[in-house]
């Protein structure tokens, strides 16, 4: 049996505790049972773009593909098969709209402790479903105290203040400029949509020395979050892919290369969690950054996560044997 599940489906079984404990545990067993994940396919095409990720995870005896596509005037659109390793059996087709922002914020939130952070006081440059996500899962397994919300559009960032406010418990709080949302805080999270060749969302001269910044928001060679200063300032730079990947598919980053800047000290959260490399003890800059574009393991994690908690639910609908067997048909 496959079972289709919905969005909805998907976002009322993904705590983010669970998920944030999930893809921390899998990274590290990913030394001893590794997945094999090819290079990820960029296609385009009139105006539209379509990418795959593939992966088998032999630790969650699952494989499959995550697909999302779409673009300008049609929205973009996530998808998720999900097949059993053991029977060859599709195990579930899943929208992975809200479990691709949940796995992000997860994967910061995992960063964030590999790195030591003990931030209590967040700001966060965005308003959309990966900002909501991320305030979400720090709220739920760190001490904050205080969030400060920038979007450029008012009315979007009171929305998501008033909401998580209540929700969290927490003093969320709107604010006016970027510069206000990265002021006396002690994390800064940049998950923008600036769009294609669109602007800088967040200024070196903003983060003050000391301070965590999690950039998930460019991940296309076009999107642009942060100004090159942020990366010349950091002491520890951690990426959660291979670092010649981010150097061609962020746009933050093909800037910062492109003008000069070394990659040559960067961490893998991979290696950190696997005990392969060790934090600098005498880091030359006065930031600690993670900069993410996601993985195929973690959407397989998440998604393996998914289907077997809405197995126990009983959630979404089922599909006799979806994809037969060539021999049976």
């Amino acid at each position: 049996m496959t079972l289709l599940l919905d969005d909805r489906s998907v976002s009322s079984v993904l705590d983010p505790a669970s998920l944030v404990e999930a893809i921390d545990r899998a990274i590290r067993l990913d030394a001893e049972a590794p997945a094999d994940i090819p290079g990820r396919v960029n296609l385009s095409g009139g105006g539209r773009f379509f990418r795959i990720m593939p992966a088998v995870v032999p630790q969650s005896g699952v494989m499959g593909l995550k697909t999302f596509f779409g673009g300008g005037g049609v929205g973009v659109r996530y998808l998720i098969m999900l097949a059993s390793i053991e029977t060859g059996e599709v195990l579930a087709t899943m929208d992975a709209c809200y479990l691709t922002a949940a796995r992000t914020a997860a994967t910061s939130a995992v960063a964030a402790r590999a790195l030591g952070v003990k931030a209590t006081r967040l700001g966060i440059l965005g308003s959309g479903l990966e900002a909501e996500t991320h305030l979400r899962t720090f709220a739920a397994v760190s001490e904050i105290d205080e969030i400060k919300v920038f979007s450029p559009n008012p009315a979007s960032r009171d929305r998501l203040a008033g909401r998580l406010r209540e929700e969290l418990e927490l003093p969320v709080v709107p604010v006016a400029t970027a510069a206000a949302a990265c002021a006396d805080v002690d994390h800064v999270i940049t998950a923008t949509n600036t769009g294609y060749g669109g602007p800088i969302a967040c200024e070196s001269a903003w983060l003050r020395p000391g301070l965590h910044l999690s950039a998930i928001g460019s991940t296309h060679r076009d999107l642009r979050e942060l100004d090159t200063a942020v990366f010349r300032r950091a002491g520890t730079l951690v990426f959660d892919a291979d670092p010649e990947q981010i150097a061609d598919e962020s746009g933050d980053i093909r800037e910062f290369v492109g003008e000069g800047g070394s990659l040559s000290a960067v961490l893998r959260l991979s290696d950190l969690l696997q005990g392969q490399a060790a934090l600098p003890e005498d880091p030359q800059g006065d930031l600690t950054i993670f900069k993410s574009v996601g993985t195929a393991l973690q959407d397989m994690v998440a998604a393996e996560l998914v289907y077997r908690r809405s197995v126990e639910a009983g959630l979404g609908a089922t599909w006799d044997d979806l994809a037969i067997p060539k021999s049976r048909r």
